[in-house]
């Protein structure tokens, strides 16, 4: 009775080749012709031998009048060995283009496809696992059309041409190929039924260790000031352990049952061998063919090896190229209209009409039936305990969700009718923590506007209290800032990512807790740089000091995701039992920074 594994395996299989194909489409077409030319040098493999056996039997009966014949074969030969030279130049050409077509199509299409994805997605998988999808997929899909070009391609092709030619020559030569072979494939199937729940562990171990390795390293700073190296050396040693003894049970499966398969080659070519010299002695077959049967029949035995060698390393990447070919098909929850409506000049007005929404797998809604209006041009602050809904209400605002229930609009339309990419140029925001990039300054600050001039750049750069800072380093604007802004200050790092939301020139700017984490005098600066570009556009503010959101507008208390309070600071602060008043008590008391 067939196992759950077992059957798993079989679905597996049968699908590989589709989804491989799938995801190889780029370069179908080179694949195909590469796949022609195979064919056509296969045939001419076969003339070789075959004008070796009219050789040879006309040796057999050797006569004076045969030796014109004899310079015409071996010249024919020296023609068909030319010609083989010739088809394997060309095809060599055709596979290292299919190769490297193939890899930069699959690069960039996964890669395409993760940065499109929304923020929903990459916020619930590992940095090094989502690298790992894609090193991985990549490599072992490339590595698996070197296999098949070079070898398996060619073999299956001369398998097939050897099983005709031998039932040509003499049937009985053609069943004995077909016999071995089925017990051969058998026996493969055998191995990898028995090592597919070991390799499909392994793999998911492999993605462990990529994500543990970019964990580590991206967070080195705390592993050192912790003092915790020994103990991620120690984390990551015994994932890989675990992962030899893996590799080594596979192995050794793998080898055990390759006495077996030699045991198979070995009979089939002995009684290959015994039916030509018999048929030879009956007088069936002539010397020169029993050299050619035995000769072709050879390679066609010796070749299921490198079959075998392909299913190895197909199940072995089958698990790699199902998680790419997931990735390719993963469906984006953020859908954008084919014909949306492209955001030109925006007001910056911002609506949320009854809007629940709740992440995936927390129980707790993290917005709840809420209603909220900001006016174009407005500052509106948003305040409230952690976990109130504060980011997730930005959030929506960027469509990098969207709402289970109601609707959000800009200037009175929804925001499911905007091309997302039009609507999101006029939006801006200045993150707790801004994400630097491992590039200079200037790249930094025109990530927002990649064709923007030296004077822009710099004028942002001074409106954001940037320059000062800037002009002292020793590149100035030219200064490589170290992966993730590393050898930048945090109020540094905040005054790039408001000068690049100044270059952006947005219509809608968002300060998502910008100086929480400041010290005064960068606080300072920070708050400098935000007053000045708050005129015409439409601001948000999180903090959780209040004392940045005084000036505001309006300013909208959230908790549980609900609104339990809105109203200017004057208002908010005298209102008996508010939420706004208790939270500037405390904060004036000093409880709450």
């Amino acid at each position: 009775m067939a196992t759950k594994d077992d059957v798993r395996l079989q679905f597996k299989t049968k699908e590989f080749w589709i989804h491989l194909w799938v995801l190889l489409k780029p370069v179908q077409g080179k694949i195909k012709t590469v796949g022609l030319f195979m064919v056509v040098a296969e045939i001419v493999k076969l003339a070789g031998p075959y004008l070796l056996k009219v050789v040879i039997d006309a040796l057999t009966d050797f006569s004076p009048e045969k030796i014109p014949n004899l310079i015409f074969l071996v010249v024919a030969i020296f023609i068909v060995y030319e010609a083989l030279s010739l088809l394997a130049f060309v095809i060599d050409r055709r596979i290292f283009d299919v190769l490297t077509s193939a890899d930069s199509s699959l690069i960039m299409g996964a890669f395409r496809k993760m940065v499109y994805l929304p923020l929903g997605f990459h916020e619930k998988e590992n940095t090094g696992n989502k690298i790992s999808k894609i090193d991985r997929g990549v490599g072992k899909i490339t590595d698996l059309l070197s296999a098949m070009a070079f070898e398996v391609g060619p073999t299956i092709i001369q398998i097939v041409f050897t099983i005709i030619t031998l039932f040509a020559v003499d049937w009985r030569f053609g069943l004995i190929i077909v016999f071995f072979m089925p017990i051969f494939v058998l026996i493969t199937l055998g191995v990898n039924r028995r090592n597919y729940p070991i390799r499909k562990e392994r793999h998911d171990l492999m993605e462990q260790t990529s994500g543990m390795m970019a964990q580590s390293i991206m967070n080195i700073n705390s592993v050192k000031s912790f003092a915790q190296e020994r103990r991620e050396i120690s984390a990551l040693k015994r994932i890989v352990d675990k992962t030899r003894r893996h590799i080594l049970s596979e192995y050794g499966t793998i080898i055990k049952f390759n006495l077996a398969r030699n045991f198979v080659i070995d009979g089939g070519r002995s009684l290959i061998l015994l039916a030509a010299i018999y048929l030879a002695w009956k007088g069936s077959i002539t010397i020169g063919s029993l050299i050619f049967v035995y000769t072709i029949s050879e390679k066609a035995l010796l070749s299921l090896f490198r079959i075998t060698r392909l299913y190895d390393r197909i199940m072995e990447s089958s698990e790699a190229v199902e998680r790419l070919y997931d990735l390719s098909k993963e469906k984006n929850a953020i859908g954008n209209p084919t014909n949306g409506i492209v955001a030109k000049n925006p007001e910056g007005g911002i609506e949320f009409e009854n809007v629940s929404f709740a992440y995936d797998g927390n129980k707790g809604a993290a917005l709840e039936d809420l209603n909220a209006k900001i006016v174009s041009g407005s500052t509106v602050a948003l305040v409230g305990p952690s976990g109130g809904g504060k980011t997730t209400f930005i959030r929506m605002i960027f469509r990098h969700y969207d709402p289970a229930k109601g609707r959000i609009l800009l200037d009175g339309k929804d925001l499911k009718e905007y091309d997302i990419f039009s609507f999101r140029k006029h939006l801006a925001i200045v993150p707790q923590e801004v994400e630097v990039f491992s590039m200079s300054i200037s790249e930094n600050i025109a990530y927002a506007k990649p064709n923007a001039s030296f004077e822009e750049i710099k004028a942002a750069a001074r409106i954001a209290n940037a320059e000062e800072f800037i002009l002292k380093l020793p590149g100035g604007y030219g200064s490589l800032v170290g992966e993730r802004g590393i050898r930048l200050s945090g109020g540094q790092r905040q005054r790039i990512g408001i000068a690049r939301a100044i270059l952006a020139n947005p219509k809608v700017l968002i300060f998502d807790e910008a100086t929480s984490s400041l010290d005064s005098y960068s606080e300072r600066l920070i708050q400098d740089a935000m007053e000045k570009i708050r005129k015409n556009r439409t601001v948000i503010l999180i903090a959780h000091r209040l004392s940045t959101i005084r000036k505001a507008d309006k300013i909208i208390v959230l908790e549980g995701g609900k609104i339990v309070e809105q109203g200017s600071h004057v208002e908010l602060s005298v209102k008996e039992g508010g939420l706004y008043g208790k939270l500037l008590s405390l904060q004036r008391m000093g409880e709450v920074k």
